[in-house]
C-alpha cells in the first residue's frame, strides 16, 4: 500500500469498530429508555437531544423554520465526507437491526458467509420516489411518518416494548418485595388499540424479519433514508475500498459485511449501500480495505464490456444517478411545499376535529403535515392522554398522537410533549399560552347528567376544571346543575375525564381543528376591610 494512500494509518486497525459499537450503545441504550420509560425516570433532556439529530426528524423542523435544526446537514456533510456512518452510529433502526442479525446468529452454529449480492436499484429508487412524490403531493406529514426510520423504530418501541417492559417490573414486584426492595411497584400498562398496534408489528415482523435474513437488507431497499444517503455516499470525499495487491481473498470481510457490499472478484465496494460498520476492516487480517480519497481521481472499477451509447443511457448506474439527482431536487421542493401547505390549508367552517391534538400544535392540520408519529411524546406523558390514532384523523393521521379523555386529561401545568417533539409538530408555548390554548370545547347533555338522571348531587366536572369554564346553578332542591362557559373553555378533558355519567358521559370534548385563545379567568380579590372607612360588619 502506497504511503499516504490511506486514511487510517495512524489509528489502531480496530480503532473505528470499537469507536462506532460504543457510540451506537449509548444512541440506542438512551433511546430505547425514553421510549420505553413507564414511570418517567429519564430525562427529558435525553430523549428530546438524541431525537432531534435524527435525520427526518431534523429535516423537518429545518424545513418548517425550526431555529437550530441543522443535524440533518450535518448528517449529509459526514456522509459526502466519510459515507454513511449516521446508518450504524445514529440510526436506532439500524442498530436495532443490528442487534437481531447478532441475537439471530447465536443460533447459528457458523458465522454465515455474506458474498456480494446486485444492489437493487430499482426497489430502491421506488421507494425513494415514492415519498418524494408524497412530499410534493402535499402528504408529507402522512409519508414520513410511514417510512421515516427513526419513526418506525419508535412505534415499535413505544407501542410494544414499553408495554412489554411495564409487565416485567409487575412482574418482578412481588420477587422484589421479599427482598426487602420497595423501590418497585405496579403499573398499569399502557396498550394502543388494535387498529393502532397493527402497523407496529407489522413493520417489527418484516425489520427483524430481513435483519435475521439478511443483515441490512431493509435498510438497502426499503428505507429511503438509507436511499438518500446512499446517493451521497457513492460521491464522498473518502471511501472504503480493497487493495486488490493485499488482498488475498480469504472472504473473512464477507462474514462480517452486512450490506453484502463488497465484491472481491472485482476488488470494489458499494459505497452508495456500505453502513460504515466497519467489520470489513476489523476482520482483514493484510489491511486491505481502508479509506481513501476519492475525489479528483477516477476509483478504480472492473473492465466492463464495451457497450452501444443508448445502453448506457439506459445502464442501471445512469438510471440511479439521475434518479438521485431528480430526487434530490424533487426533496426541496416537496420541503417547500411542506412549509406551504401549513400557510394554505383552510379550515372547516364550523372548526371541529373528530380527534383532539395536544396544545402547541397550533392546529390539527399543521399538526398533521409535521408530525412523524415516532411516539416520543406519548411516552413522556405522564398521564398517558395520549394515544395513538388509528382512523380518528383519518387515514392521514394514522398512528399520529391524540388526546383520549377516556384514559387520561391534558395536566394544566404540564408541558412534557413539546418538551420532547424532536420535528417542531408540537410548539413549546410559554406556560402561560399553553394554559389558554385552546384545543377543544366541553359539551355538555344535561339529560345525561347524574343530578337530573338519578337526583343526587355531583359537581364532578365543575371541582375538577382548571379554568373553572364549568361552573354550577342552583337546581331543584339544595342540587346543582353544571354549565360552561365557552369562553373560558381550553378543552383540557379534565370535565370528560371526571364525569361519572354513564354508559355515556354527560359532558365530553369536542376537538377545535384550529386551535383557539380562551379567556383568562381573572378573579377579583376581596377588599381589605380594615382599609375601608364602614365598618366591616
Amino acid at each position: 500500500m502506497s504511503a499516504g494512500s490511506t486514511w487510517l494509518e495512524p489509528m489502531r486497525r480496530r480503532g473505528l469498530k470499537y469507536l462506532r459499537v460504543v457510540l451506537a450503545a449509548g444512541v440506542f441504550a438512551g433511546l430505547a429508555a425514553a421510549f420505553v420509560d413507564f414511570r418517567g425516570l429519564v430525562p427529558v433532556a435525553v430523549g428530546r437531544w438524541l431525537a432531534s439529530v435524527q435525520f427526518v426528524p431534523s429535516a423537518v423542523a429545518f424545513a418548517t423554520g425550526v431555529t437550530g435544526a441543522l443535524a440533518c446537514l450535518v448528517i449529509l456533510f459526514v456522509t459526502l465526507a466519510v459515507g454513511r456512518v449516521y446508518c450504524s452510529v445514529l440510526c436506532p433502526l439500524g442498530i436495532f437491526q443490528d442487534v437481531v442479525a447478532r441475537v439471530a446468529g447465536w443460533f447459528r452454529r457458523k458465522q454465515p458467509l455474506r458474498p456480494y449480492r446486485p444492489a437493487q436499484t430499482w426497489v430502491r429508487h421506488l421507494f425513494l420516489w415514492g415519498a418524494v412524490a408524497g412530499i410534493a403531493a402535499g402528504a408529507a406529514g402522512f409519508t414520513l411518518s410511514l417510512l421515516d426510520p427513526y419513526s418506525i423504530f419508535g412505534r415499535i418501541a413505544a407501542d410494544l416494548f414499553r408495554p412489554l417492559v411495564t409487565l416485567a417490573n409487575n412482574a418482578l414486584v412481588g420477587v422484589a418485595g421479599s427482598m426487602g426492595i420497595e423501590s418497585l411497584y405496579r403499573v398499569a400498562p399502557q396498550w394502543a388499540g388494535v387498529g393502532a398496534l397493527a402497523l407496529p408489528v407489522a413493520m417489527l415482523v418484516l425489520v427483524a424479519g430481513l435483519a435475521a435474513w439478511r443483515g441490512r437488507l431493509y435498510c438497502n431497499t426499503v428505507c429511503p433514508v438509507g436511499t438518500l444517503l446512499g446517493l451521497a455516499a457513492s460521491r464522498g470525499a473518502f471511501r472504503l475500498e480493497l487493495d486488490k495487491s493485499a488482498c488475498v481473498k480469504c472472504t473473512d470481510c464477507l462474514r462480517g459485511c452486512k450490506a453484502q457490499c463488497i465484491d472481491l472478484r472485482t476488488g470494489t465496494i458499494d459505497a452508495s449501500r456500505c453502513v460504515g460498520c466497519y467489520n470489513c476492516i476489523d476482520a482483514c487480517d493484510q489491511q486491505g480495505i481502508s479509506y481513501r480519497w476519492s475525489w479528483g481521481r477516477r476509483a478504480e472499477r472492473a473492465p466492463v464490456p464495451a457497450v452501444k451509447p443508448t445502453e448506457a443511457a439506459a445502464s442501471p448506474e445512469r438510471r440511479a444517478f439521475l434518479a438521485g439527482t431528480v430526487a434530490a431536487a424533487a426533496a426541496a421542493t416537496g420541503a417547500n411545499r411542506l412549509v406551504g401547505v401549513t400557510e394554505t390549508v383552510k379550515a372547516p367552517d364550523t372548526n371541529l376535529s373528530r380527534a383532539i391534538c395536544p396544545p402547541g400544535a397550533a392546529g390539527v392540520d399543521r399538526f398533521l403535515d409535521r408530525c412523524t408519529a415516532c411516539h416520543l411524546c406519548v411516552s413522556a406523558c405522564p398521564t398517558h392522554v395520549l394515544q395513538p390514532a388509528f382512523l380518528e384523523y383519518g387515514v392521514g393521521g394514522l398512528m399520529k398522537p391524540r388526546l383520549d379523555y377516556t384514559v387520561a386529561f391534558c395536566n394544566f401545568d404540564c408541558q412534557r410533549c413539546a418538551e420532547v417533539c424532536p420535528d417542531g409538530a408540537i410548539t413549546l408555548l410559554a406556560l402561560a399560552d399553553k394554559q389558554v390554548a385552546r384545543i377543544g370545547l366541553a359539551r355538555l347533555d344535561l339529560e345525561k347528567c347524574i343530578v337530573k338522571t338519578k337526583n343526587t348531587d355531583c359537581a364532578a366536572c365543575s371541582e375538577h376544571c382548571p379554568t373553572k369554564a364549568v361552573d354550577t346553578i342552583p337546581y331543584g332542591e339544595n342540587l346543582r346543575l353544571p354549565q360552561v362557559n365557552d369562553e373560558l373553555c381550553i378543552g383540557c378533558g379534565a370535565c370528560e375525564y371526571a364525569c361519572p355519567a354513564q354508559p355515556k358521559k354527560a359532558i365530553v370534548v369536542a376537538g377545535r381543528r384550529r386551535h383557539e385563545v380562551a379567556v383568562r379567568r381573572i378573579d377579583e380579590k376581596a377588599k381589605d376591610p380594615r382599609k375601608q372607612n364602614d365598618f366591616p360588619f
